[in-house]
C-alpha cells in the first residue's frame, strides 16, 4: 500500500475486513493506527522494493506522484498493479509506462470506481440494448463544496488545493471524463474554459464547463465544480428514440421514450464504499472484468483533461489525436 491519506486507510480497512493482512505500508507516518500497527512501514517505495518482494501493489499517494510509484513497479515487474485515479496530473513518462507495462504479464488497473455503481451499470445496460437508440447527446454533472469532503481536515492544505499534487477539479473528478467516454465511446475534439472563482482560497481552479464531440458523432459537456452546497453528480443522454438521467445523489435511473413510456430504477441503501470493495476484489482476481479500466484507458481519460486545459489555454479547440506523449528525466 502506497500511501496511507484518505483513500489509502479505505483500501486498507477493505482489504482487512476481505481478510487481507500481509500487507506492507509505505507511507511518512511512523505509526499506523490500530489495527494495522503490526504492519511493515517503509518511508519510500524504493526501500520496500529492495527490502522485498510483492505481487500486488495498490498506489494512493498524492496524483502528481504517481507516474514515479508506477515506473518502479514496472521495472520491478510487480504482477498486479492499482494506480487510484487520475492515472497521473500530466502525460510525462507514460509513453515508458505503457512500453515497461507491455514488456511482462501483468495485472494494472486504474481506480474508476463509478463502474462499480449499480445506476451507472444500468445505464451501461439499457445503452447496450438500444434502448433510446443512438447516442445524440451526453450531459455530465458533478459539484460538491470542497470544505464538507473531509471535513476533519483543512481543506486549503490538501491534495485538491494544490498544484503540485495534482489538485482541481479536473483531475479530482476526472470520473466524469472517464464514464462518459465508457458510455459514449471515444472523443475526437474538446473545448474547454476552467478558473479559479477565488472564493476557496486556493491554488487550482474550482470550476470547469467542458464541450466534447465523440468519433460516433454524438457532441456532450460535462461540468464539473467545487462549489454546490450539496453534492450533484448526474448525467442525462439523449438519445434518437428517449432519454435517460442518471441521478447518483438520489441513486436513480430514470428512462423514457417518445412513446411517452417512462421507466425508472431505485438503487436506495446502496453504500458509496461497496464500489470500492466491488472494484479491489474485481483487481485481485485474475477473472477478466469489463468494469475495470486498463492503463491505457486511464490515459485516454487523463489525455481529455490535458486536452481541456490546453483548449482553454489556447482558446482554441483540441483534436485528441493531436496529443503528444512528454518525456522526462526520473531519478529512479
Amino acid at each position: 500500500m502506497i500511501g496511507f491519506g484518505s483513500i489509502g486507510k479505505r483500501h486498507l480497512g477493505n482489504l482487512f475486513l476481505s481478510g487481507y493482512k500481509d500487507i506492507d505500508v509505505v507511507t511518512r507516518n511512523a505509526l499506523l493506527p490500530e489495527p494495522y500497527e503490526e504492519l511493515k512501514l517503509y518511508s519510500s517505495l524504493q526501500n520496500a522494493l529492495a527490502n522485498s518482494t510483492y505481487d500486488t501493489a495498490i498506489i494512493c499517494t498524492p496524483t502528481a506522484q504517481h507516474t514515479t510509484a508506477i515506473l518502479q513497479l514496472l521495472q520491478a515487474q510487480v504482477y498486479r498493479i492499482y494506480i487510484e485515479k487520475p492515472v497521473s496530473h500530466s502525460l510525462a513518462d507514460l509513453e515508458l509506462a505503457l512500453s515497461l507495462s507491455a514488456s511482462y504479464p501483468n495485472k494494472i488497473v486504474v481506480g474508476f470506481d463509478l463502474h462499480f455503481d449499480l445506476g451507472l451499470q444500468k445505464v451501461r445496460e439499457l445503452l447496450f440494448e438500444q434502448t433510446i437508440g443512438k447516442i445524440i447527446s451526453i450531459n455530465a454533472q458533478v459539484g460538491q463544496y470542497l470544505p464538507d469532503w473531509r471535513p476533519a481536515e483543512d481543506y486549503r492544505q490538501g491534495m485538491s488545493a494544490k498544484r503540485e499534487t495534482g489538485g482541481g477539479v479536473m483531475l479530482d473528478l476526472v470520473h466524469e471524463f472517464d464514464y462518459v467516454t465508457w458510455l459514449a465511446g471515444p472523443v475526437k475534439t474538446i473545448a474547454a474554459l476552467y478558473k479559479n472563482s477565488g472564493s476557496l482560497q486556493i491554488e487550482t481552479e474550482d470550476i470547469a464547463e467542458v464541450l466534447l464531440q465523440f468519433e460516433s458523432g454524438a457532441i456532450g459537456t460535462i461540468h464539473l465544480d467545487y462549489l454546490q452546497p450539496a453534492l450533484v453528480r448526474n448525467c442525462l443522454i439523449n438519445g434518437a428514440e428517449g432519454t435517460i438521467k442518471w441521478n447518483l445523489a438520489e441513486n436513480t435511473v430514470e428512462w423514457g421514450n417518445h412513446e411517452k413510456e417512462f421507466f425508472s430504477y431505485s438503487y436506495a441503501g446502496f453504500e458509496r464504499n461497496e464500489r470500492f470493495v466491488q472494484i479491489m476484489k474485481s483487481f485481485l482476481q485474475d477473472e477478466a472484468d469489463e468494469r475495470l479500466t486498463n492503463i491505457q484507458d486511464g490515459i485516454e481519460s487523463l489525455k481529455l483533461v490535458v486536452a481541456a486545459k490546453q483548449s482553454c489555454d489556447t482558446q482554441q479547440f483540441v483534436s485528441i489525436s493531436d496529443l503528444k506523449f512528454l518525456t522526462k528525466l526520473n531519478n529512479l
